[in-house]
């Protein structure tokens, strides 16, 4: 499909020196035009039969259970992937996206199933009665692809949705994947570090990462904006904090009033410390409280924050940070904790399985925390996490042949002498042998064919 959209940012060099942005404060903001260009296939490609591999239609509210296997593309057809995604990023990643050149995805029964179950408890009106979901599976089975997809439906629908692709940022630092990148986490009562306190948080112990926390913030108002326009802030002690900001001042401030200091700099924090802290704590409060729209709030690796994390305590270089030392984490850490309190929303959270098996802390830590729930021992679990699990399995069979017919006809499976044994369905046999059908597996085992 070749299509395009528009996009607000904020302004590269690039677009200051074409002239084209407008001023919103202290920051710059442009409007860009996506372009949507069709794939360009190699011409040794395996040539396939594409009837009954693409869906009829990208909208992901359009699909039934009869597209499961077949891919869709997020493209100019619907606004998700310019109003959503290409804020947030994706809980997937976008390596293999990248070196596939498209952001085609399958449609996958696990997939529908917690979409449609998202659907029927807001038609019911019973999405508060529901503290969250987590997405559950084996490594590199699809988890974070379904989130991506309920993100995709639900910003589709209308929902408030906000997006956190990487829970182990507040871990590892900001982009960070392993723990050999510079991390500092601040305490919140340093106010030589952080202003505008709450006063929630006059005397806590808990410490801050602002970067990682400024980041999602501003790719939550830029990707819900409009939305956010409709919401006016509930709490009066909030109320009268944010009133002199408000765009409208008939109406009171709205959450769109309280992020756009942030993205625009109000506070000067952009380059220098003291850095804001009333933004993500009032937004998260806030949210608990939001009825104008129902509310999705996806937190990928979310278990990741029951762990340690890669910064040390205040003057305290050999004692590490526990995650739940840390604000946002320990905010949203607990689904009994922040989701059940919210009035029409619902935590939906990934797992991941990397780390240590079983899970565990380091010893000198273990008088201070619990162990971590080990997810992949069910029955160890509390019941409350037994029933919120949603599992999503390995590939099957159907999902694998269409998967490999997919990576034929773009090009990622080259081989010639493979063009038999992917029609018979011989091939798919020997991939299911090799990867036990998952999905990340069988990327990287068609990636060496």
């Amino acid at each position: 499909c070749s299509s395009s959209s528009s996009v607000v940012d904020i302004a590269s060099a690039s677009d200051v020196k074409r002239g084209n942005f407008q001023d919103r404060g202290k920051v710059l903001m442009t409007t860009k035009k996506l372009q949507w260009q069709p794939l360009t296939l190699p011409a040794n490609r395996l040539s396939m039969d594409t009837q009954k591999l693409f869906c009829k239609s990208n909208d992901p509210l359009n699909h039934t259970s009869a597209d499961v296997g077949k891919f869709f593309q997020l493209d100019g057809s619907t606004n998700v992937f310019a109003d959503l995604f290409y804020h947030t990023g994706f809980c997937a990643g976008e390596k293999h996206m990248r070196q596939l050149r498209t952001t085609a995805s399958m449609v996958r029964q696990a997939g529908l199933n917690l979409r449609d179950e998202l659907f029927q408890l807001r038609q019911s009106g019973t999405l508060s009665e529901h503290a969250g979901f987590i997405v559950s599976g084996e490594r590199g089975c699809g988890k974070s692809s379904t989130l991506d997809y309920v993100l995709a439906a639900c910003q589709q629908a209308d929902w408030l949705v906000v997006c956190i692709p990487s829970a182990t940022e507040w871990n590892l630092g900001l982009g960070s994947r392993n723990a050999q990148a510079p991390h500092e986490a601040y305490r919140v009562t340093d106010t030589k570090l952080f202003k505008e306190i709450p006063p929630q948080l006059a005397d806590s112990p808990l410490y801050e990462s602002p970067d990682v926390t400024t980041n999602m913030l501003i790719a939550t108002y830029l990707s819900q904006r409009t939305k956010l326009e409709k919401i006016q802030i509930q709490d009066p002690e909030r109320r009268a904090h944010y009133a002199h900001v408000a765009s409208n001042p008939a109406v009171g401030p709205t959450l769109a009033d309280m992020l756009a200091q942030v993205v625009e700099d109000s506070y000067d924090s952009f380059a220098d410390f003291p850095v804001p802290l009333r933004p993500v704590f009032d937004f998260l409060s806030e949210l608990q409280s939001v009825t104008q729209f129902p509310v999705l709030l996806v937190v990928d690796n979310w278990n990741s924050w029951h762990h340690m994390t890669s910064t040390s305590a205040w003057k305290q270089p050999k004692v590490p940070l526990h995650a739940q030392q840390m604000l946002v984490p320990s905010i949203l850490g607990s689904l009994d904790g922040y989701g059940r309190r919210m009035a029409n929303g619902v935590m939906v959270c990934g797992i991941t399985f990397s780390g240590a098996v079983p899970p565990m802390l380091p010893r000198t830590m273990r008088k201070y925390w619990p162990p971590p729930p080990n997810w992949r021992h069910i029955q160890s679990l509390d019941h409350n996490l037994q029933e919120a699990l949603r599992p999503v399995p390995a590939y099957s069979m159907l999902e694998l042949q269409r998967c490999l017919e997919f990576y034929a006809h773009i090009g990622h499976i080259q081989n010639q002498g493979l063009r038999a044994q992917l029609s018979s369905g011989e091939l798919c046999n020997k991939v299911s042998l090799m990867t036990s059908n998952c999905a990340e597996d069988v990327f990287k085992l068609c990636d060496a064919m």
